[in-house]
């Protein structure tokens, strides 16, 4: 007992709290962005487990409450790590759209549409299988000439939705 409530009290609250805390992020978790440490993810799972397994491991084993604690943690961790492992990593790495990534973008070879001054910005096209893709785009290093439409340039760089290109002239020349 904690304060007078029985341990078994305090698993099966929590439980039912983790329980519709996870369903609230199976419904918004793609609209917040966790960054931090402890991703809500794993860590609501996690809790609903080791209180799962505490409850059931109160009424039916009658161990220590550390001990049932220490064992429900371990096999929440372990139950936690799979889930993570092959089902919610797999989740976040798989595209949503045919489009092209943005950080696929970077090493490809592009057209210029609207030409790039010396210390401007221009537009750039970057044709692929699905089709194309128009950015906005300045130079990645100082230039002394720009660059007109039609030239071919390598994306080298983007942040915040720009493309810092160089001019390219094709490495083979025959």
């Amino acid at each position: 007992m904690i304060r007078g409530i029985p341990i078994e009290t305090i698993y099966l609250y929590t439980l039912f709290i983790c329980a519709g805390i996870a369903v609230l992020l199976v419904i918004f978790g793609d609209v917040f962005d966790f960054d931090g440490p402890i991703d809500p993810m794993l860590a609501i799972p996690w809790l609903a487990f080791t209180s799962l397994f505490g409850y059931l491991g109160e009424y039916l084993l009658g161990w220590n409450h550390l001990t049932l604690f220490v064992v429900s943690a371990v096999l929440a961790s372990i139950l936690v790590f799979f889930l993570n492992f092959y089902l919610l990593m797999p989740m976040k790495n798989a595209e949503s759209t045919i489009s092209i990534s943005e950080k696929d973008m970077e090493g490809n070879i592009a057209t210029v549409v609207t030409p790039i001054p010396v210390s401007g910005m221009g537009e750039i096209q970057l044709k692929s299988v699905t089709g194309s893709i128009s950015r906005p785009a300045a130079f990645y290093a100082p230039q002394e000439q720009p660059i007109e439409c039609g030239a071919q340039v390598l994306i080298i760089e983007i942040k915040e939705r720009v493309c810092y290109v160089v001019p390219y002239k094709g490495s083979l020349q025959l």
